[in-house]
């Protein structure tokens, strides 16, 4: 169980979260939604850990495995996917799961041999998604993660995450109630402050 308790978040004056509460069960899949600039990311943020509230408690399971999917890919841009797959496995996993992964997303073939700089928009998505599913997780969070995956590949790519997050914890960012139904999330809109 993760709990946000009277959480608040400013940046230079702006305040962002005020007085927040939730709790995310184990196993939940929740999506997030809410206007541009209403604290989305920010909460990602508090709950990962890697910004800390100005006031209130975040507690989260000791030792809470998570693995992301940011706004932004992050991929090592010289390197294939299958590389940067590989930097996120936990000694001892098997290795095969980085391109069973990747073939699931349709990365295969000759897009493997490429640097991730040369592959499109939505293929270089793939492979930040495959990353996140080959860690050892027990949270995963997606945060606006299909951006630039084209309708056909979409249905393929929510299945593999469906699947990867079956006995884990998902919240996922979107702005997209159909995406958020097709994950199985229960939806919780961030209102605006003020």
């Amino acid at each position: 169980m993760i709990s946000l308790k009277n959480v608040s978040k400013s940046f230079g004056g702006q305040t962002v979260l005020k007085d927040f509460s939730l709790d995310i069960g184990d196993c939940a899949k929740l999506a997030i939604t809410g206007r541009s600039g209403a604290g989305k990311t920010t909460l990602l943020n508090l709950i990962t850990g890697l910004i800390k509230p100005d006031s209130g408690e975040i507690s989260r399971p000791e030792g809470l495995k998570i693995s992301e999917v940011f706004q932004e890919d992050r991929l090592i841009e010289p390197l294939g996917a299958i590389k940067n797959c590989r930097l996120v496995l936990k000694k001892g996993a098997d290795p095969s799961i980085v391109p069973n992964t990747l073939a699931a997303l349709g990365i295969s073939g000759e897009l493997l041999k490429k640097p991730v700089s040369s592959l499109s928009g939505g293929e270089r998505r793939r492979v930040a998604i495959a990353r996140a599913l080959v860690g050892d997780f027990d949270l995963l969070i997606l945060d606006e993660p299909f951006k630039g995956i084209d309708s056909e590949t979409l249905p393929s790519v929510i299945e593999e995450i469906k699947l990867r997050t079956k006995d884990k914890t998902l919240i996922l960012v979107t702005h997209s109630k159909e995406e958020a139904a097709a994950l199985g999330c229960a939806l919780f809109r961030l209102a605006d402050i003020g």
